[in-house]
């Protein structure tokens, strides 16, 4: 017998949520057959089944989210029967219930029934992802109604529960003391809790992580961009439309190979330099940001940054990006200049070690010989990482990308 466990489809993945089996237990299974959907924080992918053989158990039911490695279901043949699991899947017991002749199956229970059952019965039918989701939340599920088969406490249940119940003061916190009274929310005021999507969680996470571990510093600069707005013109009109944003990821290529110490990777104590320039950026989408990687960025000429950047942005947005368009980044931009934004510094995406911000091109006066000159300034600000880069060499990057940028003819070349 094989098992068929949750993949890890990324770095950052460490939990997955089963969206669907396409095969049912009895089915027989090919290798390379998609047996089932599974989703991350990112993307939708096909489970592909790596063994031959009859689907002979689901130990997870579509919709919850389970840890990677967890036991998704098991593969053999029809002469072999699957291994008692510690969990006793509620999906393995509905089968043998089915299958054999003088067994009726077990009504689903009523909320009222579930909660008067035995003490253990609910939560013994609970997943161990649920059943540690509930210690979080303080939930105790020994009379805890679940929706699931035979009152199976769900993760969506817990969720429900939540939404609804009043909200509580967290463990140690300190009452108000006298003449500290907190306002009172009108009774009129309703309020709403909306937990986190998955990819919301993702993107948590990993902010609050740089965050903590990342000592971050960031340097800013300006660049002139009139003559790369008039050569971005001059490619438009020769039907090769290039925006400000992979204009600035072409030369941040070139820059990197200038100063390879800020194309790396903080990685076990150690600093990775990477050849290749694999620049990921920015796209929102509806639940939050998804980062497509152009990767050999060095070697690739403008027009092909900017055609393949229109192609990352179009599966990004239509939700078929795969994890493999988004892994293997080496160094990361994030543009908010369409936004008006003129100045902001990003997180860094670890374990890389920088990240440029850019603002917007704005319109100003400068010194000239004559007097003020109107100029197009575009502000740039690269957070880095001070465990491996300090001050100086985030201000030679910036310097050779705002000598490639006031010159952008040489990125024609």
């Amino acid at each position: 017998m094989k098992n068929i466990i949750m993949p890890k489809l990324s770095d950052t993945m460490t939990e997955g949520l089963l969206g669907s089996w396409l095969k049912s237990v009895g089915d027989t299974i090919a290798r390379g057959d998609i047996i089932a959907e599974v989703e991350t924080d990112k993307a939708t992918m096909g489970l592909e089944a790596f063994d031959s053989g009859i689907l002979l158990e689901q130990r997870v039911m579509a919709g919850e989210t389970v840890p990677v490695g967890t036991v998704l279901g098991v593969i053999g043949t029809a002469d072999e029967k699957p291994a008692e699991s510690g969990a006793a899947p509620a999906i393995a017991a509905a089968n043998e219930v089915k299958a054999a002749p003088a067994a009726a199956p077990e009504p689903v229970a009523t909320e009222k029934e579930a909660a008067a059952r035995p003490v253990d019965a609910a939560a013994e039918k609970s997943s161990p992802v649920v059943r540690r989701r509930a210690r979080e939340l303080g939930i105790d599920l020994e009379n805890f109604p679940g929706s699931g088969p035979g009152g199976r406490v769900l993760l969506e249940d817990l969720a429900r529960f939540v939404a609804k119940r009043p909200a509580q003061a967290p463990p140690g916190a300190v009452e108000p003391a006298a003449g500290d009274e907190q306002p009172e929310v009108p009774e009129s005021q309703e309020t709403e809790i909306h937990p986190l999507s998955r990819m919301r969680a993702a993107i948590a996470r990993v902010v609050a992580t740089s965050w903590r571990d990342i000592p971050h510093f960031s340097v800013t600069m300006e660049i002139r961009m009139d003559t790369a707005g008039e050569v971005l013109r001059e490619l438009k009109t020769n039907s090769t439309p290039v925006s400000v944003n992979e204009l600035v990821m072409k030369g941040v290529a070139v820059s990197l190979l200038k100063c390879p110490l800020v194309n790396a990777s903080f990685l076990d104590g150690s600093v990775v330099l990477h050849q290749e320039v694999n620049i990921g950026f920015m796209v929102k989408v509806e639940e939050g940001l998804l980062v497509p990687v152009i990767k050999g960025c060095q070697a690739l000429p403008l027009a092909e940054i900017a055609e393949r950047s229109r192609q990352l942005i179009q599966l990004a947005r239509s939700g078929k990006i795969s994890e493999a368009e988004m892994a293997g980044g080496t160094f990361s931009v994030s543009n908010l200049g369409t936004y008006g934004v003129s100045q902001f510094s990003a997180i860094i995406l670890p374990p890389q070690v920088a990240i440029l911000a850019v603002g917007a091109v704005t319109d100003r006066l400068v010194p000239g010989k004559r007097g003020p000159l109107p100029a197009k300034i575009m502000k740039v600000t690269l957070s880095a990482d001070h465990r491996v880069l300090d001050g100086v060499a985030a201000a030679e990057f910036l310097k050779e990308l705002k000598l490639v940028l006031e010159t952008p003819v040489r990125l024609l070349i």
